[in-house]
């Protein structure tokens, strides 16, 4: 006996598969602004459908580690990164119980250095109590820079986290929205920075 959750998804991939299937291949051409999750990366994304308009992508409700393989892998998803999108909004879910967020200062880290084109990144996770670690200051400064980034919306843990963000990895960075977690002071000399 089915479920009514696995008639539900049984019923949505139906949805899914005619969309990509009979609508996508349409107007694919015409396309400038995604929104997908991981359920429907595989259909819109790694079908073969080329997107030659797309230029802002979202990703919502991935999980760091998921996130992170899609975007090291060789697929279209990390080309129209690496070529073409200029305005990316990541939403990472959490894990119920808290991890050490490595992965996710990977990710930022990999979408700052690969996305030569973005100009405006967005970089959240999906529930404002949890706040995550993004550590990219571990990362050396030529890891982790953009040349085209200017508007920058992320979620940090520490203060310090936030001073790291601003020590000139981020060249034309003229936005920055931030919620910092922690206000603490425990670099012990900012002159550095």
């Amino acid at each position: 006996m089915k479920s009514s959750s696995d008639e539900t998804s049984s019923i949505f991939d139906q949805v899914l598969n005619r969309i990509c299937k009979n609508i996508l291949p349409r107007i694919h051409h015409h396309v400038n602004k995604l929104t997908v999750e991981p359920h429907s990366l595989k259909h819109i994304l790694l079908n073969g459908n080329i997107y030659p308009q797309l230029f802002s992508l979202s990703l919502i409700n991935f999980q760091e580690e998921i996130l992170y393989q899609y975007l090291t892998g060789d697929s279209i998803l990390h080309r129209l990164l690496t070529e073409q999108i200029t305005h990316l909004n990541i939403r990472i879910q959490n894990e119920i119980i808290p991890t050490l967020f490595e992965t996710l200062s990977d990710v930022l880290v990999l979408v700052l250095s690969a996305c030569k084109r973005l100009i405006s990144l967005d970089f959240h996770q999906l529930f404002p109590n949890q706040i995550m670690s993004v550590n990219i200051f571990v990362q050396p400064s030529t890891n982790c820079m953009s040349l085209t980034l200017t508007q920058l919306k992320i979620n940090v843990k520490t203060f310090d986290a936030c001073l790291y963000l601003l020590d000139g990895r981020l060249h034309n960075l003229s936005t920055l929205i931030i919620n910092v977690s922690n206000i603490s002071r425990t670099l012990s000399n900012t002159d550095k920075m």
